[in-house]
Order: C-alpha cells, then sequence, then structure tokens
C-alpha cells in the first residue's frame, strides 16, 4: 500500500504540482493583465468625463480657458478645446506622442480592430489615452469639441501595480495602436518587454524567452495591449524546490499530497469564478482574504479592482443625471433664442443624442401638411420627404394630439399602450424603417410642429421614458419658437411699407449701402432708379385719396413684376419709389428703367372710382459713374428725376454728371 502511495505521490509531485504553480502564475498574470485593462477603462471614461465637462462648460458660456484648466485639475493629463475643429486653448508643453489639437480620428472609448501591422514609434513618444467629446453651442457659440490625453507611461504604469497590491516581480508594458509603447522594467528587459508588446499588437505569436507572460488585447476604453510578465524563475518553482518538495512529500505520504493539492487549487477555482461573474456583469462579488501570502494580496487586489468599477459606474450614472439636469437648463436657455433655423437645428441635435437617435427632423405645420425644415445630422434633410399631410401620419396624431407617438417596425417589440402607438410601414415622416418617435412642438393649445427622432432597422424600440425625454425638450423648444416667429414678423413689419407691401424707407436705405459696399468690395457696379408719378395730386382730387392708395399699391405691384427677382422695390415717399439694381451699369440701369416706364404706359390702373390713366417720371444713376457714396447715389437720381420732370415729364432720365 505504501509504494502505490508514495508512486502516486511522486507522480504528482513530478506533473500536477508544476503544472499547478504554472497556472497558478498564469492566472496571475492574467488577472494582473486584466485589472491593468480595467484600469485603462477607467482612465478613459476619465477622459471623456474630463473632456464632456469642458465641451459642456464652454458650450455654455464659460470662458474656455477656465473650463480647460477645471476638466483637468483632477486628473493628469493634457487637453485642448475646439471651435469648429479650430484650437481656442490648449495645455501647455504638451509632450511627443500627445495629439490634442486635432479631433483625433477616434477616441479611446471607440471600438477598435486590430491593426495587421505596427510600426514602433520612437522611444520619445509615450502612450496616450486620448477621447474627445463634442456638444453644440448656443446661439452665436459654434459647436465645442473638447480633446483629453492622460499618459501611460511607465510610472503611472508603476503606480497601477501598487493601487492593486503586485510586487516588484511583476513586470506590466503597453503597446498601443500609434506604435507608442511603454513598460515598468529597467535596462535591456524594458526594450525587449516593448519590442514584444509591439510584436503581439502587430499579430505575433511568439513568446517572450525567459519569462512567463498573459496577454490582454486592446478593445473599446482600452485600446492600448497589456503585457503582465514575470522571471520564469520566479513565475514557476525552481527544480531544486521541486526535488525538495518530493522529498517531503515521500517522507510525510499522501495526506500532505492531498492537502497540498486542495490549498493551491481552491484559491484558483475561486478568483476564476469571482472573475467570470465580474465579466458577467456581477460588480459585487468579493473574494474573502484569509490568507497573507500572494493568494491574499491577489485577493485584496481583486476586491479593490471590483470596488472600483462599481464606484466608476456610480460616477456614470451620476454624469447621466448631470446631462439631464443640463438638457432641461438648455431648455431654458432654448426659450431666448431668436433664429429659428439655428434653434430647430440645436433642437434636433438634442434630441437625438438624449433619445440615442441616428437621426432627427424639425416639421412645421403649413396649412393641412407639414413641411420638413430642420434635420440632423443637416445632409439627412435631402432623404426627407419634404412635406407630408396631417391625416394618417405618425405626425399627424401628434398634431391632433399634442401627445408624443411612436411608430415601430414589424420586427420591432410593441411600446406601452400609455403614450399613442402606430405601426405605419409607408409612414413618409420615418424613412429609416426602424423605430421613430414625435413629440409635439406647442405655443400654449397651439401645434406648431413636431420633432421626429429615429433608429436604424433592428435598434431597440423607444421606451415611456425616452419619450417624457423627448417631451421635455420640445416643451421649451415651442416656446422659443413662438418667440422666434414673433421676432422675425417684428422684424418684417420694420422694413415693410403697410399700404404697398415693399420696403420702406428704412430698407431703402439700409439695402443701398449694403449694395454700394459691395460693389465697391468686388469692383463691380450698381444703379438706383427712382420712380415719381406725374400730377399725382390731380389723383387725389378727382378720385380721392383712397382711390391714390389703390394706384400707389397698384404701380408698386406692377413696378416689381417689371424687375428681376435680385431688385429690391422701395417706397421712397409718399408717390416715389425707388428701385435698387445690382450689377447694373448705366445703359442696363436705363433699359430696365424703360420697362417700368412702358409697363405703365402699357395699362390703366383699375380703381373702385374708374380706370384711371398713371405717368411717370423717372430718374436713373449709377455708382460708380453719376457717385461716389450711397448718398450721392441718391442724389443723383433725385436730381434726375427732377430733370426729367423739367423736361416735360413722362420720361426716363440718366443723371449727366457725377454726384459727390
Amino acid at each position: 500500500m505504501l509504494l502505490p502511495l508514495l508512486l502516486g505521490t511522486t507522480l504528482v509531485l513530478a506533473f500536477v504540482v508544476p503544472g499547478q504553480l504554472r497556472e497558478q502564475s498564469s492566472a496571475r498574470l492574467l488577472t494582473v493583465a486584466g485589472a491593468v485593462a480595467s484600469l485603462q477603462v477607467q482612465a478613459c471614461v476619465g477622459a471623456g468625463d474630463s473632456a464632456e465637462l469642458m465641451a459642456l462648460a464652454v458650450a455654455k458660456g464659460e470662458p474656455a480657458a477656465a473650463a480647460l484648466r477645471r476638466g483637468l485639475e483632477r486628473r493628469p493629463g493634457y487637453g485642448s478645446i475646439m471651435r469648429d475643429r479650430t484650437v481656442v486653448v490648449s495645455s501647455p508643453s504638451v509632450p511627443s506622442g500627445a495629439v490634442v489639437d486635432v479631433v483625433p480620428a477616434r477616441g479611446c472609448s471607440t471600438p477598435i480592430q486590430p491593426p495587421a501591422r505596427v510600426v514602433a514609434a520612437p522611444a520619445t513618444f509615450l502612450p496616450f489615452l486620448t477621447d474627445t467629446v463634442s456638444a453644440a453651442g448656443l446661439g452665436p457659440v459654434q459647436s465645442v469639441t473638447a480633446v483629453v490625453a492622460t499618459p501611460l507611461d511607465g510610472s503611472r504604469l508603476r503606480g497601477w501595480l501598487r493601487d492593486i497590491g503586485v510586487g516588484a516581480d511583476v513586470d506590466l508594458a503597453v503597446a498601443c495602436p500609434e506604435g507608442t509603447t511603454a513598460s515598468t522594467a529597467a535596462g535591456p528587459r524594458n526594450a525587449r518587454l516593448r519590442a514584444f508588446a509591439v510584436s503581439r499588437l502587430g499579430g505575433g505569436r511568439e513568446g517572450l524567452p525567459g519569462s512567463s507572460q498573459e496577454v490582454v488585447d486592446a478593445g473599446a476604453g482600452h485600446p492600448c495591449l497589456v503585457v503582465a510578465a514575470t522571471s520564469s524563475s520566479q513565475g514557476v518553482a525552481a527544480p531544486w524546490l521541486l526535488f525538495t518538495l518530493l522529498g517531503l512529500a515521500l517522507a510525510m505520504g499522501a495526506p500532505l499530497v492531498w492537502w497540498l493539492a486542495r490549498q493551491l487549487t481552491r484559491p484558483v477555482v475561486a478568483v476564476t469564478l469571482a472573475a467570470e461573474r465580474v465579466a458577467l456583469g456581477d460588480l459585487s462579488v468579493r473574494l474573502p482574504v484569509v490568507r497573507t501570502d500572494e493568494v491574499g494580496r491577489l485577493a485584496q487586489s481583486f476586491n479593490h479592482m471590483a470596488g472600483e468599477l462599481e464606484q466608476q459606474l456610480a460616477e456614470i450614472k451620476h454624469s447621466r443625471d448631470l446631462l439631464a439636469d443640463n438638457v432641461q437648463r438648455l431648455g431654458d436657455a432654448l426659450q431666448r433664442t431668436h433664429d429659428l433655423d439655428g434653434l430647430l437645428a440645436t433642437v434636433c441635435a438634442l434630441s437625438a443624442s438624449t433619445t440615442e437617435s441616428v437621426r432627427a427632423t424639425a416639421w412645421l405645420v403649413e396649412g393641412n401638411s407639414l413641411v420638413a425644415r430642420v434635420a440632423w445630422p443637416p445632409e439627412s434633410l435631402r432623404s426627407s420627404a419634404g412635406r407630408v399631410p396631417v391625416e394618417g401620419t405618425l405626425l399627424g396624431r401628434v398634431v391632433s394630439t399634442g401627445l408624443p407617438a411612436w411608430t415601430v417596425a414589424e420586427e420591432q417589440p410593441s411600446v406601452s399602450a400609455a403614450v399613442p402607438a402606430a405601426t405605419d410601414a409607408e409612414d413618409r415622416s420615418a424613412p429609416l424603417g426602424g423605430a421613430a418617435l414625435a413629440a409635439p412642438l406647442q405655443r400654449g393649445s397651439d401645434t406648431l410642429g413636431a420633432i421626429v427622432v429615429e433608429r436604424a432597422p433592428g435598434s431597440p424600440a423607444y421606451s415611456r421614458v425616452s419619450g417624457a425625454t423627448l417631451a421635455s425638450i420640445t416643451g421649451p423648444a415651442g416656446i422659443a419658437m413662438d418667440n422666434a416667429l414673433l421676432h422675425r414678423k417684428a422684424q418684417r413689419l420694420s422694413v415693410v411699407d403697410p399700404l404697398t407691401g415693399v420696403g420702406n424707407l428704412r430698407m431703402l436705405t439700409s439695402t443701398l449701402t449694403a449694395e454700394v459696399e459691395r460693389a465697391r468690395h468686388f469692383s463691380r457696379c450698381c444703379s438706383l432708379m427712382i420712380v415719381d408719378i406725374d400730377n399725382f395730386r390731380d389723383v387725389n382730387s378727382k378720385y380721392g385719396h383712397a382711390a391714390g392708395d389703390q394706384v400707389l399699391a397698384a404701380l408698386a405691384a406692377r413696378i416689381a413684376a417689371s424687375v428681376r427677382t435680385i431688385d429690391r422695390v422701395a417706397r421712397y415717399g409718399g408717390e416715389e419709389f425707388a428701385v435698387v439694381c445690382p450689377e447694373l451699369d448705366p445703359t442696363a440701369a436705363v433699359a430696365a428703367a424703360e420697362k417700368v416706364w412702358n409697363a405703365v404706359r402699357d395699362m390703366p390702373f383699375e380703381v373702385d372710382g374708374g380706370s384711371i390713366v398713371v405717368r411717370v417720371s423717372i430718374g436713373v444713376a449709377s455708382w460708380p459713374e453719376q457717385a461716389r457714396t450711397s448718398t450721392a447715389l441718391l442724389r443723383a437720381a433725385d436730381n434726375a428725376v427732377d430733370l426729367a420732370k423739367g423736361l416735360g415729364r413722362d420720361q426716363v432720365v440718366l443723371s449727366e454728371r457725377p454726384s459727390d
């Protein structure tokens, strides 16, 4: 009995124990590498949070330098803030390898594909975890982009090893897709570890001679490959130790072998099971710490890592709550916006981002239909239906009920009936064919339009929470739209003559000044004609002032129909009208004036009192031939009208001399 037992013990010590030691070393290295990859995720999330904080702060009006300083004060790193991809402010003394002056092709939180070939960067280039966040600005503020790069050097790697409680026998190395590397080792081993990391990143499968190592490939949130390695003599028991253990086993017998195997395998199994639970999303798992050796320290490190991840998840949820608060603040700010298209573009971008949609479109009510006004992304407006009827569509339900509504593709799960739902496969207001959600833009009890957000086919359906979130955005936006429409109406009334419907004197002077300045800047020409009704007092005396007003309105319409669409007609005085004619030289301006003159002569004006024959005198002046300024151009055309009346009225006269 004793001989088979001793033989079995010998076999166990010769084959099982070394294997268990190697598995334990491999599991330890894999856990360390996984923990470092998780710390990369934390650093990447931190960089993204800092970038989001800076972008939102600048979008709300905070100075860029203050936002950059506040965003980087809790995390080591470098950053920049851009408006429309132009750097406004950046960190000073940015080291080699940190790219913060342009928007990176992808952030560290973006899923990556392993590169087919990696070229090692110069040793002076450090690896960085870089992330970027963009936010739409308010009012005159352009789109704001913040970039944050946090270094991933040897010092930081050593700090991570200390945080997870790993001794100096483990060396770390990272290799990033740009070819930058870092390592905790020193001397020649440092160069070998970095070269090995670059080789594995590029798809190599060779091992590291003289070492035991484990590799965690790059992924979303940790774009840099991680290598954890120990010397072969540290990861597995040395041969002399095996022979010593063999002698002890032969002396102590099978109970010792059984006890040793149990002590070696139980911690490894516990760590493996706990790691699998963490991988499935259970961050509350903890390992019992009952030993003070490396297994105990590994359990402590594992517990620390799980606690950090759980805390980071709580911080992410807190950040989402802050984002919801910022949405509310943005809604308050939108009520002060007067640019209708800019307002709708901001609302579309915010709606798509908040509801995790790929497209958002703003529709406005026009009669019995709705018209697509603004979309996000902007280029998607070209693929919209343009105009859809109110009846029988998703938008029609929103306009008629004033409540959010869904349309869901056939393959999508049904939506809660708490909010109106629809399944219109041919609804042109949601052309992507996936899940769609609409909420009204209202002014009091009146519906001005709706915002429609869409997801790609196969994406999850919208929930009741999504409908409430979109409604919280469109509610303030409807008030802001009302303000913008009232502002636009007030602007239009301020430059329109109420009797004739053409521009007033204010519009004339501002338009003439702008056109003369444009002609001066581009070395072009600009002309002005003044049309004066001959003997208009006789019309008022014979037919009455009401008939005179009808003649003025009809003459304004006939002048507008006789000139080009780019020409601007305005009422200059009581019975005088002016026409600003860009890009016309004196000859062409006289021809245009004669066309107006003939249009007036060809047909009498019909009023309530009968037909009235009207004749006009037209004075023409051009810049720069007859004037050097807009004021002089107006005076020259006025003088030409006086000359036409002096020559007998009912004719077109070109100003003959320059007017200073």
